[in-house]
């Protein structure tokens, strides 16, 4: 009962879920128990398989104090296999993180001479879902008969996490990227088969070749928006001057700049998009870029002109749904609501958000934030990824 003072404490997206974690003989199984830890952090119970050979490379006690369950090392006559991932098993998912090339040819062979590959046998054959994080050296996973049955049980439905590819080796996937992949697989798909484009943080407007002007906006919340709607099975694009630091599928990132970048992106994503967020806090004025590096002064005077509009141009040419934000200062949520509405009927937006980043929200992990909808108004406030769930649940609620 360990676990109860981490259980989702990072976040709830993986609460009531039981994942059984396979674990076979690769160096990364080393990795075994942050993952366990990380996916109970998010709400899951984990119950560990484990092949022989992983056995030899971290001891089962160090994944039953990962887990707080007792480690599955052989099948035994409670028919573990049957009780967790057969047509009525408990679980909900089976991931094997990390997986080795033998055992990815043995799953796609129907062989089952371990826990783990026994356990892949029963949930491909009940119609479980199956997740797999190889971890090998880059030789091995560009063999052509471990690339042929990689294809084998993608088109049985197993979906591959990818690795790293780094020193001539397929390595461990980020522990974060498994846990948001695994999280999108026993989710909602409230959004599969739509497009969404959202732009988010600051962009940076050049002085000089080295100067820039700037603001305080950290892209959290736009990005939170991103995954929530990734999770829900969208496409996404994320248009940002602060992208994330790994590849997800169906995740598609542009870098830029500028807020002429931003918005040069945003009118070549939208032509196929079916919902437009613009979250981000692109600038309202830009100076003229010096072409050389502008020699120190006692006083340096900068004239700025006005930047053009994100929203603005966008809805030119874009009829879909808008999720539209508005950020003020120093005023009442009287004012702000008056504010909101306003910009919602120029914005022609579907849904707005409005705060003051006075109070909070800007450069911060938590927001509190005025949602307007045609169906009603609320305020909501907490951390930027629960803010971002509730948004997202309140636009396919009311908007679409």
């Amino acid at each position: 009962m360990h676990l109860s003072r981490i259980r989702a404490v990072k976040s709830r997206k993986l609460a009531g879920k039981k994942i059984v974690l396979g674990i076979t003989g690769s160096i990364a199984a080393v990795e075994a128990v942050k993952l366990a830890r990380e996916l109970v952090r998010r709400g899951a119970e984990v119950h560990a398989v484990m092949s022989e050979a992983a056995c030899k490379i971290i001891h089962p006690y160090a994944m039953e104090f990962a887990t707080d369950n007792r480690v599955i090392t052989e099948i035994t006559g409670r028919i573990e296999h049957v009780e967790l991932l057969g047509v009525d098993g408990e679980a909900d998912l089976l991931l094997i993180a990390p997986t080795t090339a033998n055992t990815i040819a043995k799953i796609a062979a129907g062989i089952d001479d371990t826990p783990v590959t026994t356990m892949a046998t029963t949930a491909l054959g009940s119609g479980k879902p199956v997740m797999i994080a190889p971890a090998m050296h880059e030789s091995m996973i560009n063999n052509p008969a471990i690339a042929a049955a990689m294809k084998k049980l993608e088109e049985s439905g197993v979906e591959f996490i990818e690795p790293r590819y780094e020193e001539n080796k397929a390595k461990f996937a980020e522990i974060e990227k498994i846990c948001l992949q695994v999280e999108r697989k026993l989710y909602r798909l409230t959004m599969k088969g739509k497009k969404v484009v959202v732009t988010a943080g600051p962009t940076m407007e050049f002085i000089d070749p080295i100067r820039y002007i700037t603001n305080r906006s950290s892209g959290l919340m736009g990005y939170e928006l991103a995954l929530e709607f990734w999770r829900r099975g969208a496409n996404v694009t994320l248009i940002t001057s602060k992208p994330p630091e790994f590849n997800l599928p169906d995740f598609n990132v542009v870098r830029v700049v500028s807020v002429r970048d931003m918005l040069k992106a945003s009118l070549d994503e939208v032509g196929n998009a079916d919902v437009f967020v613009s979250s981000a806090a692109a600038a309202d004025f830009a100076p003229e870029k010096r072409d050389s590096k502008i020699k120190t002064a006692k006083k340096l005077t900068l004239e700025l002109s006005c930047a053009p509009k994100i929203l603005r141009e966008v809805r030119k040419v874009f009829d879909g749904k808008v999720i539209a934000f508005k950020a003020e200062t120093g005023v009442s949520d009287e004012e702000l609501e008056k504010i909101a509405l306003e910009k919602m009927k120029t914005d022609r937006a579907d849904m707005m958000v409005a705060n003051d980043v006075l109070e909070k929200g800007m450069g911060t992990d938590d927001t509190r934030v005025l949602l307007i909808t045609p169906e009603r108004e609320l305020w909501v406030e907490g951390l930027k990824k629960d803010v971002a769930e509730k948004i997202v649940a309140l636009f396919v609620e009311d908007c679409l």
